[in-house]
């Protein structure tokens, strides 16, 4: 499907890529051409370490580059993300420079019409028979990295809803939704059976929310326990291994700011994140504040409980 791609697709795919961020493209074209001047070879793995790109995006760099001729692959007998590759000069010139337009003319469009941007996000399961697939193999990026990377940009506010937490799988985001706290950032986690301190979703955010206290940035933390009951049902009844409740979620969704929000069907554990065939978008542009509206709705209604663990 590649080969059948136009230039414009490819170039567009780059911005994206690079996050319309033209002092990286910068960046990296100086890196690029140096190496073309110098006729030494380039890796994925060597642009993942010395740019702010991760290792997923460095790689599915160098797929878009290599298609429009700027980087040549020499020899197969590594992973791509290893591979090296022969970089043309004048090429990097040709192509960073119609980036740089391309980047320009999209920006002049949002500005002009208000847009949502759609991101195909995945994870693919732990079977050997997805060994060599890639989320670049049909146009995707990977749900883990995607989701870690937009909580580092964060500066005002996280809401994270999902029905389950596993310890492995909030283990994944831990680090970067502390380190936002720590920015001043309000972290929202809503879940159901929060108030059932034997529930799983429990001992996982307890032990998380005591990370946050052990770094002094609790305050900017808020859980919230969406299990509505029956007026009938007994109070020993309601919790995880009880009645099921009236009302719940059963959504998953993660929002950033007020600019992008990650929905889909990956649940806040290992599994979700790693071991299942989990699909979901990443929205950025207009549409993204329908998600945080509905989101803050829910947060007011009257099932929603503040906890304190």
């Amino acid at each position: 499907m590649t080969k059948h791609r136009s230039t414009a697709d490819r170039l567009l795919a780059i911005s994206d890529l690079l996050d319309q961020d033209e002092e990286l493209l910068d960046e990296l074209e100086g890196l690029l051409l140096v190496c073309a001047g110098r006729s030494e070879r380039l890796s994925p793995a060597a642009v993942a370490r010395d740019t702010p790109l991760s290792r997923e995006a460095a790689t599915d760099l160098f797929r878009q580059l290599s298609e429009c001729g700027v980087v040549h692959r020499e020899g197969y007998e590594t992973e791509l993300v290893e591979a090296r590759f022969r970089v043309e000069g004048t090429r990097t010139r040709e192509i960073f420079d119609q980036t740089r337009e391309a980047i320009q003319i999209v920006d002049a469009h949002r500005e002009r019409v208000p847009t949502t941007d759609v991101t195909p996000l995945v994870t693919f399961p732990d079977d050997p028979a997805f060994g060599t697939t890639t989320a670049a193999s049909y146009g995707m990026d990977g749900l883990l990295s995607t989701l870690a990377s937009q909580a580092k940009r964060c500066e005002r506010e996280i809401i994270l809803l999902s029905p389950f937490f596993e310890g492995g799988g909030l283990g994944r985001l831990a680090d970067v939704l502390l380190d936002a706290l720590e920015r001043g950032v309000e972290v929202t986690i809503v879940t159901r059976y929060l108030s059932d301190p034997d529930s799983h979703n429990y001992g996982v955010i307890t032990s998380f929310s005591e990370r946050a206290a052990e770094r002094g940035v609790s305050s900017h933390l808020s859980l919230v326990d969406y299990t509505v009951w029956d007026e009938d049902t007994p109070p020993q009844k309601r919790t995880q291994g009880g009645e099921n409740p009236r009302f719940t979620l059963h959504a998953k969704v993660m929002l950033f700011d007020s600019r992008a929000a990650y929905v889909g069907s990956a649940n806040v554990t290992d599994y979700g994140f790693d071991r299942y065939l989990e699909l979901g978008v990443l929205l950025e542009g207009a549409k993204v504040s329908s998600f945080r509206e509905l989101c803050l709705f829910l947060l007011e209604s009257d099932g929603a409980v503040p906890v304190s663990v």
